[in-house]
């Protein structure tokens, strides 16, 4: 009887040892949010779609302008570089007036960076959520000194140029800097594009860090960095969203086993 009794309660705890794995396990640490991203390459601005995309215009705070900076060498100081993805930059050149105190500007996740230029280039989308500092007027020298930094951006159109593919000038030769080509224009609210933003959130390991050479990955022997394999990953599904039919649930997997990875 005492063996009966001792092999029961041997088998209760095996039992519930089990039952606390299941409930613990695997499959719910690795639960989505979602098991799909539709597509969006119908929608006005994305893959080989014309237009603006859907969305809220972006205003600049009052007491600040934007101005065409063409003729002024790209920086590559990686301070005045913001953003989670880098498949290219575009400058933002920004004025302000007599009425500014002082105070910041943000520039939000899926804010639209649109291809002002008559060659057919990518439109961008900034993917982070940032906030610069602008001097209140008067503190530069006369009070019309212009504040200028890069967004990093992600390529919303998988068979359009590269805006760094025409680079020649000594500053923006080997920089994935798109100078003078892209203006803000609306902030997405493509449902589908804010599930993808929600997969980048809360990510400070995707703040970027250093600059690569885009020319670099035309060689044969060339190989993704381990630091770029991220962003790689990024625009790969983001362009399934953009170009192609959306992502799968194993897609979405994929990309969050990348996101992560510990480096």
């Amino acid at each position: 009887m005492k063996k009966q009794i001792a092999y029961i309660s041997c088998l209760v705890t095996v039992l519930s040892l089990g039952s606390c794995k299941k409930n613990n396990g695997p499959e719910e640490q690795d639960s989505l949010p979602f098991d799909k991203i539709g597509s969006v390459k119908s929608s006005p601005g994305f893959g080989k779609t014309p237009g603006i995309p859907i969305g809220k215009p972006f205003v600049l705070p009052k007491g600040l302008k934007l101005v065409s900076r063409n003729h002024h060498p790209f920086d590559p100081d990686i301070k005045k570089l913001f953003g989670n993805m880098d498949t290219f930059y575009a400058d933002v050149n920004l004025v302000v007036d007599s009425t500014w105190g002082g105070g910041y500007v943000e520039f939000p996740p899926a804010l639209v960076m649109l291809s002002a230029s008559p060659s057919r280039y990518q439109n961008g989308m900034f993917m982070d959520r940032i906030r610069i500092t602008i001097p209140p007027y008067g503190t530069g020298g006369g009070g019309n000194d212009t504040t200028t930094v890069y967004l990093g951006l992600t390529c919303m159109n998988a068979s359009m140029a590269l805006p760094w593919e025409e680079n020649s000038e000594p500053d923006t030769r080997n920089y994935a800097i798109g100078k003078g080509k892209y203006i803000p224009s609306v902030v997405c609210t493509e449902p589908e594009i804010l599930k993808f933003l929600s997969l980048l959130e809360n990510r400070p390991n995707l703040k970027l860090t250093r600059h690569e050479n885009p020319w670099d990955a035309l060689e044969e022997d060339y190989v993704v960095p381990e630091w770029r394999i991220p962003y790689e990953a990024i625009q790969k599904a983001f362009w399934k969203i953009t170009d192609e039919d959306g992502m799968t649930e194993a897609d979405i997997r994929e990309l969050l086993a990348i996101l992560n990875k510990k480096s």
